[in-house]
């Protein structure tokens, strides 16, 4: 804790900069992207394809282009050029093109997944990975070589697509994402990384700001690039600096922050299954949406959802900060 507080007694200006900073960006980004939202007719319609929809009018799913725009500055602003940021830049630019398609034109499930893992893989091959295992309270080193890129794009397909998943009602993303972020720049000025805090509490900004049009009701969606975008920074900026030994302690904030998003994927996988369908196969039998179904409002449900995630996130914290 010592360690925290120095190193906010000393970069406190920084830090307050840049969450002001992101939400400044985003201030301006989002009532872009809803504005070509409508010109560029990336619009969620209720009645197509006919699935069930909760939102009754037609509203610009085009939010992914404030995140990228927002994400594209803070690394231009704050970081030096190296293969490993230009492969996260070139990563997301290729995440965001893909998904911003998806959501104006539709791709099939193949090709969403063909787009996410060229942008997982993107990262790995530039140097942000997974490298190697330790056992928790002891010394040993596990060097895990070419089973640490598989389980880097399995970790970052995976939150991808858990973003997305929650991203069902108004907010429920964008807040999970924000909470989350909060806490990942907590813990990396614990631990020293002052880039990867900034970046990070500069993303907690602009969410923070998203959130002014994206709370119900919302007059943007994330869309699937946004929420994808949110997804493959979390899995990044969770494996970038403090993140590249794993082990579940070193790890336990991410997965417990985006606790609801990542049991939302492994129940929903396995329900689908057991009806004999696709387990990629779109359904509205989510945890939200069953809460949204018994009566509760989706301020209500996303106000549960922002508190199961912070103390999900504080229970995170304080395992992290024991991890030496």
């Amino acid at each position: 804790m010592k360690e925290l507080l120095h190193f906010l007694s000393k970069n406190s200006f920084l830090i307050s900069f840049f969450f002001l900073f992101g939400f400044f960006i985003s201030s301006f980004s989002t009532p872009l992207s809803i504005f070509l939202g409508n010109k560029l007719n990336i619009i969620d319609v209720p009645t197509e394809e006919n699935r069930k929809k909760i939102h009754t009018s037609p509203t610009p799913r085009s939010g992914g282009i404030a995140i990228y725009i927002t994400i594209v500055i803070l690394f231009l602003v704050r970081e030096r050029f190296n293969m490993q940021i230009i492969g996260i830049i070139v990563g997301a630019t290729v995440l965001f093109f893909g998904l911003i398609f998806d959501d104006k034109k539709g791709l099939t499930v193949r090709q969403k997944f063909a787009v996410q893992f060229i942008a997982a893989f993107i990262v790995i091959f530039t140097g942000t990975k997974f490298q190697q295992i330790t056992i928790p309270f002891t010394d040993t080193v596990i060097r895990l070589g070419f089973l640490g890129d598989l389980l880097t794009a399995l970790w970052i397909v995976g939150l991808i697509n858990a973003l997305n998943i929650i991203d069902g009602l108004d907010g429920l993303a964008a807040g999970v994402s924000s909470i989350s972020l909060f806490f990942l720049a907590i813990t990396a000025m614990y631990k020293g990384h002052l880039n990867i805090a900034l970046i990070t509490i500069g993303l907690c900004g602009a969410l923070v700001a998203f959130l002014i049009y994206n709370f119900h009701p919302a007059r943007v969606f994330l869309g699937d690039s946004g929420a994808g975008l949110l997804g493959f920074m979390l899995s990044v900026i969770s494996i970038m600096g403090a993140y590249k030994t794993v082990t579940l302690l070193s790890i336990a904030l991410p997965l417990f922050s985006l606790g609801i998003p990542i049991i939302e994927v492994f129940t929903s996988i396995v329900r689908r299954m057991l009806k004999g369908g696709s387990p990629f196969k779109y359904d509205t039998d989510h945890i939200h949406y069953k809460l949204l179904k018994r009566g509760m409002s989706q301020r209500e449900i996303a106000s549960i959802y922002y508190i199961i995630t912070l103390v999900l996130s504080i229970t995170g914290v304080l395992i992290t900060f024991g991890v030496k």
